[in-house]
């Protein structure tokens, strides 16, 4: 939970920083005007200063959006994990989980292409439609993350009905010098062991260049729950980014590469042979197999390769105006591998390669007193490619997409408030072409009957809007409140899927005439913060029509590979509302509690009946002791507990199994950083699911056959020289 506590702390620094700014620079002159005077002994008079530059990022929203800041202190008591790992802790954030190894964040109840993803600026575009794809990013290359809860379109287009994420890496140097971090992580559970690195530097004889190199290299066996071993659970990921940077007179131009790649295996208890078995399986709830551990990953199993280039210019021109201009490249390979009949087993099942081009473009024309008005262009290309050679039907077809999109957004900036506005319209072409086989029946598809064609061509087109206001009350009182309507296409899957999704270990069948989502969310929250107590109170409203969902269909469908439940897409009228809340109360110098509660209540209003994978109300609380030793700084003790409640807003037998019972889970965690000069040692241990206890949760698509991971000690060591 201490996390919260540093997400709380950067969002009230980022509130507040214009008043201690402006304070501190008066205070600065008034000292050097002081001085002055007394070396001289002189009366007071009018001196001049130089010029003086303050450098800083650009926020990824104004302040009239509710944003949640993860700094990079908090980060490093998350390194090892995956990206879902970081946000997990943040209030509002749950994660849908396929089995132990794959997280997607889900904002207020929405997750998937409802959440938006920026890689270094990017948008992350890669084979996102499976819920059981996770993003792929390295958290070790981020510095500072940022959750923004709004429908938050318009600057970054459509997609971001639920909300955006915001992954950011350490600002490039533009002065010599070398510094550098080198991440070790291991962890009991999976026997995992990562590594990372990172260099950065600038060149003497280059002023205004700077450079960056990052690797890291993670290695997990089969994870276990509290009572039994998870098998084929193991996970192998490299990675690897390069960027460079340079600086002259009044423009900036980077240059950045990354390269993702893992594997990992998908649980066996997943992947079962007839329906009496299946049933089986999910009366016991559990594997009936005994596993052991093992590195080794065997089919199922996925590998991914993704691949990020961008290219970026920056321009500040007289009258205050600023240009950016960013052009980006992705290549996203998955091959998904199945159990094969006789020499097939070398064979992917299925073999997608997505190219995705984007370009944007945003001036910038800033007034008096902090107004800014900008312009946006934002452009999509993508190439979507079934490889042949699988011998299998494709889940999906090939698919060409061409998207563009205009905004305006207008910000004024007063001393007691502060408002935004804006406009945008997007237009989206969708192209699919693709053939599959087609069967005598369900229950025996080993004899063919014909190729079929399926696809055809899609056009959308929205237009979108925002409005939200800040009202500053006082030094310690703040009510923000945003208004938005976001939109979004259906994708390849929701249109045209008809067979097994591989990784979840499900038949999904689309829907051709699925028509576009448009959501309409007010988000307000009143924020405090003093030297004592410090909270967000989040609250919010949302009605998306045509919302889009897989619903069980209470069915099982049998393939060549195996038998599965069977979901299919389908729309209909949907509300969501409920609330965040975040807080820290510093009763005692060294203790610190925290607490995070988040609730979400989703309904079909159109059919007057809930809503399935929606989050269960949850609570995490920790208290946190600083720990006063000699020679050594930030030296902490913390423990957590986190309380999820059983989902009681479902409807009965709509679903192959009930959600399950309410969990309490406890954690403890120490830490303390060893300076050596101007280097830095940080270490610290955590304990996780404490108790080990065997437990399930809603949010985990793979609770039909298994329980969540049991108990997890992480050691992490970072030097930073």
């Amino acid at each position: 939970m201490l996390k919260g506590l540093f997400y709380i702390i950067s969002i009230l620094l980022l509130s507040v920083n214009g008043h201690l700014f402006a304070q501190e620079v008066k205070n600065d002159h008034k000292t050097v005007k002081d001085s002055l005077i007394k070396l001289k002994g002189e009366k007071p008079g009018e001196f001049k200063l130089k010029e003086v530059k303050v450098k800083g990022r650009h926020a990824p929203a104004s302040n009239t959006h509710v944003i949640t800041t993860l700094s990079s202190a908090a980060l490093e008591k998350t390194r090892g994990g995956t990206l879902a790992d970081a946000l997990g802790k943040v209030a509002g954030l749950s994660i849908l989980k396929t089995g132990s190894s794959i997280g997607k964040p889900v904002i207020h109840g929405l997750h998937s292409n409802r959440v938006l993803i920026l890689n270094n600026g990017n948008r992350l575009e890669g084979q996102q439609w499976g819920a059981e794809h996770a993003p792929e990013i390295d958290p070790f290359i981020a510095d500072r993350m940022h959750v923004i809860k709004g429908a938050e379109s318009i600057r970054y287009g459509a997609e971001a009905i639920g909300g955006i994420i915001v992954v950011e890496p350490a600002v490039l140097r533009d002065t010599a010098g070398i510094s550098g971090t080198v991440n070790l992580v291991g962890a009991s559970n999976g026997r995992a062991a990562t590594t990372a690195a990172m260099l950065t530097g600038g060149a003497r004889s280059i002023p205004g260049f700077g450079w960056r190199v990052q690797g890291s290299y993670k290695k997990s066996g089969n994870v276990s729950t509290a009572d039994y071993m998870l098998g084929n659970t193991g996970v192998r990921e490299l990675n690897f980014s390069a960027a460079a940077g340079y600086k002259i007179g009044n423009a900036a131009y980077e240059a950045y590469y990354s390269q993702f790649s893992t594997e990992l295996g998908i649980l066996y208890s997943a992947h079962i042979n007839t329906i009496d078995d299946i049933n089986a399986r999910i009366a016991v709830g559990r594997p009936v197999e005994n596993y052991g551990f093992t590195y080794a990953i065997s089919a199922p199993r996925q590998r991914i390769f993704h691949h990020l280039v961008k290219l970026k210019a920056h321009y500040d021109f007289s009258g205050n105006r600023e240009l950016d201009l960013t052009y980006g490249f992705q290549k996203n390979h998955r091959k998904e591998f199945d159990f094969r009949r006789g020499d097939r087993e070398s064979l992917p099942i299925t073999d997608l390669v997505l190219n995705t081009h984007t370009i944007d473009a945003k001036l910038d024309v800033r007034g008096e007193k902090g107004n800014i008005r900008s312009y946006g262009f934002n452009g999509i290309m993508q190439v979507n490619n079934n490889i042949p050679g699988t011998l299998a039907n494709t889940f999906i077809p090939n698919f060409d997409s061409f998207t563009t999109g205009l905004y305006f957004i207008q910000r004024w900036v007063k001393e007691d408030y502060e408002l935004e506005a804006g406009l945008r319209y997007d237009y989206k072409r969708f192209d699919a072409a693709g053939f599959r086989y087609s069967y005598n029946t369900a229950e025996n598809p080993t004899t063919e009957i014909a190729e079929e064609y399926y696809g055809g061509q899609n056009n959308f087109h929205n237009v979108t809007g925002s409005a939200g206001a800040i009202w500053k009350i006082n030094p310690s009182w703040q009510l923000a409140s945003n208004i938005g309507l976001a939109w979004r296409a259906p994708t390849a899957n929701e249109l045209y899927s008809n067979g097994l999704h591989h990784g979840a270990g499900l038949f999904e069948i689309g829907n051709a005439g699925m028509k576009s989502e448009q959501g309409y969310k007010w988000i307000t929250s009143l924020r405090h913060f003093n030297a004592i107590i410090t909270f967000n109170l989040d609250a919010y409203i949302q009605y998306i029509s045509n919302y889009i969902y897989s619903k069980p269909d209470l069915a099982f469908r049998r393939t060549v590979s195996g038998t599965y439940p069977v979901f299919r897409y389908q729309q209909t009228d949907a509300t969501f509302i409920g609330a965040d809340f975040s807080g820290t109360y510093n009763f005692h110098p060294a203790y610190t509690y925290q607490l995070n509660a988040s609730v979400v209540r989703a309904r079909d209003v159109s059919a007057k009946k809930y809503l399935p994978y929606v989050p269960s109300d949850r609570l995490m609380q920790t208290i946190s002791y600083k720990i006063p030793l000699h020679q050594l700084k930030d030296s902490y003790l913390q423990a957590g507990h986190t309380y999820v409640r059983r989902q009681t807003r479902f409807e009965p037998e709509s679903d192959y199994s009930p959600p399950p019972p309410a969990y309490h889970l406890f954690t403890l965690a120490a830490g303390t950083t060893i300076p050596f000069g101007q280097q830095q040692l940080i270490t610290s241990i955590t304990a996780d699911n404490l108790l080990n206890t065997l437990y399930k949760d809603y949010m985990n698509r793979y609770r039909y056959y298994a329980h969540d991971l049991g108990r997890n000690i992480t050691l992490r060591i970072a030097y930073k020289f």
